[in-house]
Formats: structure tokens, C-alpha cells, sequence
């Protein structure tokens, strides 16, 4: 699909420089017209053909050649030399335009280049014996009186030419960076996506496989349906790993899952609060953005004694997911603003999903870590 793309984009380059050309070269035939030469008779003179040829290839040796090399080298001086050098000869040696003015012969279809009869030149007379008019005598034969002149109308025509390549050439390269730029960003998105799925640590796995395991033991009731939780989260984990979006249900329900999950290791010291409003949706959102909130919540607010509590709140509207976490403070365990995977780099991704579409606030006082999660979906 991206190489049907180029071609097409290549092919519509290649249309976009012929319309460009052929209107360029419209130009001088529609001067020529206004001095009563047919449009015909321009097209057969070498002159024309060699006007578009002096302006063509230092566009494109500008474009492709000169602009490629100074972007790669830095090398200015040479690049202006080269500049200089075709300047100069197109004002003072290949003088295109002089050339398309001064075409001789070119007359309109049934009549002389100027309208009207054609008048003979008068008689020149001559001293008897003498084969020269005497107005000549004694002079030189020199060069065309325009040799040496500029050319000053090619010479602005080729800057202005030059100077457009350079534009074109140079919006292409930005254009090409912003590209690449955007696939580095994407391709970094994912990665930390990715690294961000990846975070099921193997602790939570290992503590949640022994509390079923004790739960078996004594014959819980509990132990089919806690096994199956677990077996739907870890597919949740598994299915969902490629996926960019997914479905903002989904999404709950592994969290519903969770939490189901983590209370297996709640003790009666600790205080558990959910709430869930309008989850019944369609609406997508990024997989395993509001998840780490949960789970950094658990690895930071349970205690092994004394009173905690964990509260939980997610509310879906037709235009935004509100999600608020609440946590009590363990003094048993390292301060809660450097947890785990990091509540920092969840921030990064998200400014990665969802550039200024989200409200992230995050507080902590000396009994309690609190976030707040506003997602306009």
C-alpha cells in the first residue's frame, strides 16, 4: 500500500513538472503572438526550443544535483561558485532570451514579419570605381553591435528559476524530516507501548497462583472463578499486546478483573472501594492507559497492619473518560512518586495517544496519593 502511494505520488510529480514547464514556455509564444509572429513558425525555431533549454536544465541541476550536495556537505562556497558560473553564462555566452528576441525570418502565415507591403531598401550609391560606399571606407569589419552586452532579462529569469528549486528542494527535505520524525515518534509510541504491556510482573503472577493455590487447599468456592479471571486477564494481556486500540469495556473489564484478583491478598485491615458509570459503551480507547494507575495504587496503598483503604472511580460520558484513584500511604514501602514502570512515563505516553486531549493531575499528602485521569475521547 505506502509503494502504491509513491508511484502515485511519483507519477503526479512527474504531471505537476510538465504542466509547470509547458506554462513557462506558454509565456513566450504569448509575447510573440502580440508581435504578429504565428505561434507555428516560433515552435520550428531553434531559438525557442534553446530559450526553455537554458532555463531547464539549471533548474534541475539545481534541484537535484547542487541542493542535495550542499544539504549533505555544507559546502556553501562551492555551491554559489557553481551558481555564479552558470549566471555568467547564460548573460554573457548562451543570452537565451536576446536569442528569442532577435529571431530573424519569422513572419506570420501569408505576410512578412511586419504587416504591410514590403519597401525595398533604397539604392546605395556608390563613388564611381569604388565597390564600397564611401561611409565605409577605411573602416574595420568588428563584432555584432550586441556582442558583450548582459543579458539582464535571462539573467532574472534564471535567479528566479534557481531560487525556486532551491524552495521546492528545501520544502521537500523539511517535509521529508517532519515525515521521518513522525515514524521515529510512532515507532517510539509503540515501543513503550509495548514496554508498557510488558509490565505483568512476575510477583503479582507468583503471589495470585499461591493465593488459588491456599483457596484450593481449603476447598474456596472461590477457586474456579478466581482461575478464570485470571486466565481472562492474561488473555486480555496476550490478545490485546498488537492492538493500538481497543474497546473502552474491555478496558474495564480488565480492570474489574484485576482488582477482583488483588483481593485475594486484601486483608479485613484494608478498605476497598470501586465505582463504575456508563462502562456499557463503544467507544475505543489506547490499551493499558488507565490499568498501571490501578495496579501502582495496590503495589503502594496495601499494608500488611494497620488501616487502608484503596478507592477506585471510572466515569465514561459521550465525550470524556474521568478515572480517580485514591490510595492510602505505606510507610513500609519507598516513596510512591518513583513506582515501578513509573507514573512518568505513563504521562509520556499519554502526551504521545493523546496530545492535548487529556488532564492528568496527580497529588500526594502525607496519608494519601490521589490522581485524577480526565481523557476527551
Amino acid at each position: 500500500m505506502q509503494l502504491s502511494f509513491w508511484k502515485r505520488h511519483y507519477r503526479f510529480n512527474i504531471l505537476l513538472h510538465v504542466l509547470a514547464w509547458a506554462v513557462f514556455l506558454s509565456l513566450p509564444l504569448l509575447f510573440m503572438g502580440n508581435r504578429n509572429i504565428a505561434t507555428t513558425d516560433v515552435l520550428q525555431r531553434w531559438e525557442f526550443w534553446f530559450f526553455g533549454f537554458c532555463f531547464v536544465v539549471p533548474y534541475y541541476l539545481n534541484s537535484y544535483l547542487f541542493t542535495p550536495y550542499i544539504i549533505r556537505t555544507r559546502n556553501y562556497v562551492l555551491y554559489i561558485i557553481s551558481l555564479l558560473c552558470i549566471i555568467f553564462a547564460c548573460a554573457f555566452w548562451l543570452r537565451p532570451f536576446d536569442r528569442l528576441m532577435q529571431m530573424g525570418g519569422v513572419e506570420k502565415r501569408g505576410q512578412p514579419m511586419f504587416s504591410g507591403k514590403r519597401i525595398p531598401p533604397p539604392p546605395l550609391v556608390y563613388e564611381q570605381g569604388s565597390p564600397f560606399p564611401e561611409a565605409l571606407k577605411g573602416r574595420q569589419p568588428g563584432p555584432p553591435p550586441d556582442r558583450g552586452r548582459i543579458d539582464l532579462a535571462s539573467v532574472y529569469i534564471l535567479v528566479m528559476v534557481i531560487v525556486l528549486g532551491l524552495l521546492v528542494r528545501i520544502i521537500q527535505y523539511w517535509m521529508q524530516s517532519q515525515q521521518r520524525i513522525q515514524e521515529v515518534q510512532h515507532e517510539w509510541t509503540k515501543t513503550e507501548l509495548a514496554f508498557l504491556k510488558a509490565q505483568v510482573h512476575p510477583h503479582f503472577l507468583f503471589n495470585t497462583l499461591n493465593n488459588i493455590y491456599s483457596l484450593a487447599l481449603v476447598g474456596e468456592p472461590s477457586t474456579a472463578t478466581s482461575i478464570y479471571k485470571l486466565s481472562q486477564l492474561m488473555r486480555y494481556y496476550m490478545d490485546e499486546r498488537n492492538e493500538e486500540k481497543v474497546s473502552l469495556k474491555e478496558e474495564v473489564q480488565a480492570i474489574q478483573d484485576f482488582i477482583a484478583l488483588q483481593k485475594l491478598r486484601i486483608g479485613p485491615n484494608c478498605t476497598l472501594r470501586e465505582r463504575y458509570e456508563g462502562v456499557d459503551t463503544d467507544k475505543q480507547i489506547h490499551a493499558f492507559i488507565l490499568l498501571p494507575f490501578i495496579e501502582n495504587a495496590f503495589k503502594y496503598g496495601l499494608r500488611a497492619s494497620g488501616a487502608c483503604y484503596l478507592d477506585f472511580a471510572i466515569q465514561i460520558a459521550e465525550d470524556y473518560c474521568l478515572m480517580e484513584v485514591k490510595n492510602s500511604i505505606s510507610p513500609e514501602l519507598p516513596e510512591q512518586t518513583g513506582s515501578g514502570i513509573g507514573l512518568k512515563n505513563v504521562r509520556k505516553l499519554l502526551e504521545h495517544l493523546y496530545p492535548n486531549s487529556f488532564q492528568l493531575d496527580i497529588r500526594q499528602d502525607k496519608e494519601a496519593f490521589f490522581v485524577k485521569l480526565m481523557l476527551y475521547i
